[in-house]
Formats: C-alpha cells, structure tokens, sequence
C-alpha cells in the first residue's frame, strides 16, 4: 500500500464457510486464534455475525500484550530459493538414485516447481536410505526444515507465493509403498483384491479431508479445538493415529499396509512445513507433540497387543 514490498496478511471466515460447517463461536474463536499463532496474520476481518462482539471481546483479551509486529521487510528481495537449503534433499536423492536429480530439467521453465519436485522426491530418499526408524524421523525433519528455509522470502511468508506439491507429497510416500507391497505379492492377488476396492475411497477420504477446508467429523473438530485449548497448537490427527503403525512390527504378509499407513505420519510432518507461512518453531513444536503423543500410544499398544496375544 506504501510501497513495492510491504504488505500484510488479513484473515476472515467467510459467511458461506460458517453456514456450510456450522461453526459455532467457541469454533470461529479457535479459527481467527490459529490464524493469528500458525499464519502470521497480522489483520483480523470479523464479519456481521451475531457472535461479532463477543468473538472480538475474547480475542483481544487473548492477544493483549502478545501482540508481536511484523518484522519490516528487507530493502532488497532475498533470492527464491534460498539456494543453501537445498543441499539436504541433493544428498538425499543422490544417495538413493542420482536419477532423481532428473527435476533439474524443470528449473528453466519454473522455480517454485522445481523446488516443490526435489523435496518431494527428497521424501521417497528420506524415507527408503536411512534404515532404522528413528533416523527416517530425522531425515524427514531436517528436510522439512530445509524446506521452510528455503522457502522463506517476502512473498512465501506473506501466502502470495505457496508450495506446490502438497497434494503429491501426502500421496506419493504412502502410495509407492502400498503399491509396492501389492506387486511383491501379486501371486496371491486374489487375497489383496479387497484392499484395491478400499484403498480407492480411503486414499479420496484422506486427500479431502487435507486443508483447511477439509470436511471433518463435528466430534472431531470439537476435539480438535479442545486440544488447540490445552497445547496451544494441536498436533496433526494424522500423526496421532499412524505414528503407532511406523512403529509397530509383525504383520506379516500385510506388512506391506502397515508400512504403508504408517508412512502417511511422516508425509504429515513434511506437510506442516509446506505452509511457509507458520512459524518455524510453531511447526517444529507441532511436529513434536505429534511425535510424542503416537510414540505414547504405540508403547501403550505395544504392551496391550503382547498381552492380548500372549493370553491367547
């Protein structure tokens, strides 16, 4: 508004978004909170709803004295991508398949796809070259972090410019894995032939419920917003519910779908930070409540199941 370079985020809750989830004010509250804590928003736009008052009376007794300004933006635009960042994700995918390194074609054409396609690939390399578990979990945050920092300039941060391969990344991982294990035991796809007819609408339920516009359970957006009350940000439901699945062991012949559900917890740490947008170290809090509540419930399976099936 001043000047090429200076601008600023504003947030609102469209009326037709309201009617469609029926959002109540205990949910519009939790929905202009995130965006101000995970967004960095700085403009709030409440529109004429009947909660407008109180919505703007707790807000602003939420946020009074945390209010932090927007860091004034540089003189010069900072270079897209910040091209340091990008050496975690090279080594990676040379040390799988310097094939992969293929994406360098798309440079010329476009940038932003050229960076989407190397993380993306980055997470196939993170995931298959580390072979104990605990360091597929550092590999894939050191390449969401470098990720986030190369990402981040002017119009990354301020959502003019976003990430593109969200959608790839949740499915490419999870995908490979589960289409992998089919084909290693295709001489009894007879057995697996259910699995294909499920996976259609589970993969088409997991990719709309993705975003923020994703449909979710009123129980579970309930749920949601209680635990943005106690932890301040929630972890993702994703990691909470297939973290236990990574960890686990044992499947034997459906091994292969273990892997591949538990895979998806990963993917979702990978996509917290493709939205440039939040705080680094709100995502790397997030990413580690996720981490640290799905540990505690696959301890807590682990000893139910030995249990269970030792009693039988």
């Amino acid at each position: 508004m001043k000047k090429d370079g200076l601008f600023f985020r504003v947030h609102t809750v469209k009326p037709e978004e309201i009617e469609k989830l029926n959002l109540d004010e205990e949910a519009l509250f939790h929905r202009y909170k995130r965006a101000v804590l995970e967004r960095s928003v700085e403009v709030l736009w409440i529109r004429d709803i009947d909660e407008k008052e109180l919505l703007v009376q707790r807000l602003s007794s939420y946020f009074k004295g945390k209010v932090v300004p927007f860091p004034a933006p540089p003189e010069s635009e900072p270079p897209f991508p910040k091209w340091i960042f990008l050496i975690p994700p090279i080594l990676m995918i040379t040390s799988l398949n310097p094939l992969l390194l293929s994406v360098v074609f798309v440079l010329p054409f476009s940038r932003e796809w050229f960076v989407s396609l190397l993380f993306v690939s980055g997470t196939l390399a993170a995931y298959f070259v580390p072979k104990k578990k605990w360091l597929k979990v550092l590999s894939f945050l050191l390449l969401s972090i470098s990720l986030s920092l190369s990402l981040s300039d002017l119009y990354h941060l301020n959502g003019i410019l976003d990430f593109r391969g969200v959608k790839l990344s949740l499915v490419l991982l999870p995908g490979l894995l589960f289409l992998s294990g089919l084909w290693k035991n295709r001489r009894n796809w007879k057995k697996y032939l259910p699995l294909l007819f499920l996976a259609i609408p589970v993969g088409f339920y997991y990719l709309m419920r993705s975003g923020n516009s994703g449909w979710v359970l009123e129980v579970e957006r309930k749920f949601r917003d209680w635990l943005e009350s106690v932890l301040m940000v929630r972890p993702r439901f994703k990691e909470i519910v297939c973290y236990p699945f990574f960890w686990l062991e044992g499947f034997r012949e459906y091994d292969f779908l273990r892997e591949s559900f538990g895979s998806v917890a990963l993917v979702s740490m990978f996509n917290t930070f493709c939205h440039v947008k939040t705080p680094l170290v709100v995502s790397i809090y997030r990413s580690a409540l996720g981490l640290a509540i799905g540990y505690a419930v696959f301890l807590f399976l682990k000893v139910f199941l030995n249990r269970f099936l030792t009693s039988k």
